[in-house]
């Protein structure tokens, strides 16, 4: 299924994150490795309260980040950071991310790219059936969340 990252409506997880003056740059508008770092918080905070919840326990590292920029946010603000599961395979799987400002616009979306890491050999590994099975419903439900 192809998603619009873009858009509000197909993300059931969602955290409010206040702008911080710390987060400005030498241009006056918030800092790219800001945006990402709201965007680090909210996937945490999705894989912690929805995607691992009831199943025994997996690992999961970054491998890729595809991040766009679509527009400028300011201090001081809000925004808000979405996250939901968008594909599952057997050894990774992709969370869909968008931050909005306080007008509700997308201000960037990003791919990550989740693999599914064996803890003693650091290595790739299949997810166990159980898991699998939860991310592909997680993947195909309307918002990401469990049906």
């Amino acid at each position: 299924m192809a998603f619009d990252l873009a858009d509000r409506g197909i993300y059931g997880f969602v955290t409010s994150e206040r702008l911080r003056f710390a987060d400005v740059d030498a241009n006056g508008h918030v800092n790219n490795v800001a945006f990402l770092q709201l965007l680090e918080s909210v996937r945490v905070s999705y894989l912690r309260e929805v995607v691992r919840k009831g199943l025994p326990p997996f690992r999961l590292v970054v491998g890729r980040l595809e991040v766009d920029f679509k527009r400028q946010m300011f201090y001081p603000g809000t925004a808000t950071a979405c996250a939901r599961l968008i594909e599952a395979h057997e050894r990774k799987c992709v969370v869909g991310h968008a931050l909005f400002d306080g007008e509700g616009n997308c201000t960037a979306v990003l791919k990550a790219i989740m693999v599914s890491l064996n803890e003693e050999t650091h290595r790739a590994v299949s997810f166990a059936p159980v898991v699998r099975k939860a991310l592909d419903r997680l993947a195909a439900s309307a918002n990401g969340l469990p049906i």
